[in-house]
């Protein structure tokens, strides 16, 4: 199995000795498993494609019925969800979530205002959670994930 990281806007192979120390550094952290939560499957898949090119293990889910199914089955190390979604919103589903996975990291993202509200009922309820702003850049999100 290769590892890969994203470097720039290229890909680079664990075994090319032209990385640089930055770089050599993450070979030896093993990526999380991600599970990738959004309605709109385009960009839930996008999201996954991205993900598996830069050397994480990720799998996407289209609503919050379907995340809470999911991380049940594959234990993610880390879930990355909409917030704004039809029947069980990100918020509700990453808090049933978090009562049988304590351990992992929640971020959410949304380009909604309405999140705002969302997530101060959230943190009434003693839930908090890392919030980015779509849209999301590529080479953001893999150093917001990288990053613990």
């Amino acid at each position: 199995m290769h590892n890969f990281l994203l470097s720039g806007n290229s890909l680079k192979n664990a075994q090319n000795p032209a990385l640089d120390a930055e770089d050599e550094a993450l070979i030896d952290i093993p990526l999380p498993r991600i599970l990738v939560v959004d309605d709109e499957a385009l960009i839930a898949n996008t999201i996954v494609q991205i993900l598996n090119r830069s050397g994480f293990i990720a799998e996407a889910a289209y609503g919050g019925q379907e995340a809470i199914e999911a991380a049940r089955r594959i234990s993610p190390e880390i879930i990355l969800s909409d917030v704004l979604m039809p029947h069980l919103d990100g918020v509700e589903a990453a808090i049933a979530i978090q009562k049988f996975l304590p351990e992992t990291r929640i971020v959410l993202f949304s380009g909604q205002a309405a999140t705002v509200e969302i997530l101060a009922r959230a943190r009434a309820r003693g839930y908090h959670f890392e919030l980015l702003a779509k849209p999301l850049h590529p080479t953001q999100l893999i150093k917001h994930l990288r990053n613990v």
